[in-house]
């Protein structure tokens, strides 16, 4: 299986390391690893620089950008360098995500056994675990309502599976066909960060099956942000959510999408974050995207 893998990295160096590592050390190794760094203050610059200067398992190749473009503008980045390399296949994941050692072999072995379903899938993605434990949210299906569309998260039951279909993957551990991403596109630069994954699983799923293959596995922890409080996740979750729904469904599920939205910050019992996931909707509506002058990453309310 010929693979580019894509990591997105900024300020998690020592991640970072551990991460290499594991890509260094698959049974099935990648053709090559691009990393692109989102202009990181932690030194690693300096390490990568020296990382690519190094000889391993696979070509090493950086992209050292020199403004902080988010997740979003450095997985676009990072797809667009990968889809100009000899692959087949562009493996997309976090800086944080480490990989079992067979991850990719894992995958390599389902095409195999199955070459039918891998001729029709435009992704393979493994599971990824947090702590020990599945984490669903990262394959989701879609489940459409009279009043707008909801993401059903894949169960236990699913992962029991040898496979399953998804139409949501997130960027920790998708194997994306080299044709459907040409055919796709890249990530959304303009949505800075979040959503970006779901987006761009909904265009490469028009080119194919999205396929998940539980037996390979990346090891992920989730931060997630108390219910509580407001801070930049609610804007960028929020507004990018809105945005996706009514480009990719149609204005009545945005309707329906920015209002669980809202009923969210209420609930909440946080006037700030209220306020905070409006600025988003409205944001949205206006087609005002990449990053906000107030709502950058690390802002919280008072």
């Amino acid at each position: 299986m010929n693979v580019t893998v894509v990591l997105v990295t900024f300020n998690r160096l020592k991640d970072l390391k551990g991460t290499l590592q594991a890509y260094e050390a698959q049974t099935c190794p990648p053709r090559e690893v691009i990393v692109v760094d989102n202009h990181s203050t932690d030194g690693t610059d300096v390490f990568l620089n020296a990382w690519a200067g190094e000889t391993g398992a696979f070509k090493r190749t950086v992209c050292l950008l020199p403004e902080n473009i988010g997740g979003s503008g450095g997985f676009a980045h990072g797809m667009t360098e990968a889809l100009k390399t000899d692959c087949d296949w562009v493996f997309v994941a976090d800086d944080d995500a480490v990989p079992h050692g067979d991850m990719l072999e894992k995958l390599a072995e389902f095409a195999r056994k199955h070459p039918d379903l891998a001729a029709q899938a435009a992704a393979l993605c493994t599971a990824v675990n947090n702590r020990g434990r599945h984490t669903g949210v990262h394959r989701c299906r879609l489940y459409k309502t009279p009043v707008g569309n909801l993401e059903i998260t894949a169960s236990e039951k699913d992962f029991e599976k040898e496979y399953f279909y998804i139409d949501f993957y997130s960027f920790v551990g998708a194997l994306i066909r080299k044709t459907a991403l040409e055919q796709a596109g890249v990530a959304r630069a303009d949505f800075f960060i979040y959503n970006d994954d779901y987006e761009h699983a909904l265009r490469v799923g028009k080119y194919g099956k999205l396929i998940c293959v539980p037996a390979s596995v990346m090891d992920h922890v989730d931060n997630l942000q108390p219910q509580f409080e407001a801070t930049w996740r609610d804007y960028y979750g929020t507004r990018n959510a809105v945005i996706m729904h009514r480009e990719h469904f149609g204005r009545y599920a945005a309707f329906w999408r920015a209002a669980r939205r809202l009923a969210m910050g209420v609930k909440s019992g946080n006037p700030k974050k209220v306020r905070v996931i409006w600025h988003a909707i409205r944001d949205a509506y206006a087609n005002q995207t990449g990053l906000h002058a107030v709502y950058k990453p690390g802002w919280k309310a008072k």
